[in-house]
């Protein structure tokens, strides 16, 4: 999947469902600084509905299938543990850490995530105040 894939995915899933095209467009906009086209985006959605991620029926808001929802929240998830790790050891501001978690938490294993976790031993919240998240797919949560 492509970077856009993944954004698109932690929108909708921070929108409980509400999400439209424009409102992607205008959320993407917001935290990368750039203007998706809307047909990229609807490009988009549509291959992350032959992958079973979303449920689109055109003109109505976007849903996450179950499968989608689990990879939109290991993906915050990431984030908001790159997010701890910045803030403990670089020493940055949560402002700053969470802007920055953003940028790459694509890069990152989730067998290294999961060592940030531990390594925190599994914080619950991220230092700008949101609680970290788990997914099906959360080692913590297994142990």
């Amino acid at each position: 999947m492509l970077d856009i894939d993944y954004q698109i995915l932690k929108v909708i899933y921070r929108t409980n469902g509400k999400a439209r095209l424009k409102y992607i467009q205008e959320e993407i906009k917001a935290t990368k600084g750039i203007k998706i086209p809307l047909s990229t985006i609807n490009s988009c959605i549509e291959r992350l509905e032959k992958k079973e991620f979303v449920e689109w029926v055109r003109y109505s808001p976007l849903k996450l299938t179950e499968q989608g929802s689990d990879l939109a929240k290991e993906l915050i998830r990431h984030a908001q543990l790159l997010e701890v790790l910045l803030y403990n050891e670089l020493e940055l501001s949560a402002e700053e850490a969470h802007v920055e978690s953003e940028k790459f938490n694509l890069l990152f294993s989730c067998n290294t995530i999961n060592k940030i976790c531990e390594k925190y031993k599994h914080p619950s919240e991220c230092p700008c105040g949101d609680t970290i998240l788990s997914s099906n797919n959360c080692y913590c949560e297994n142990e």
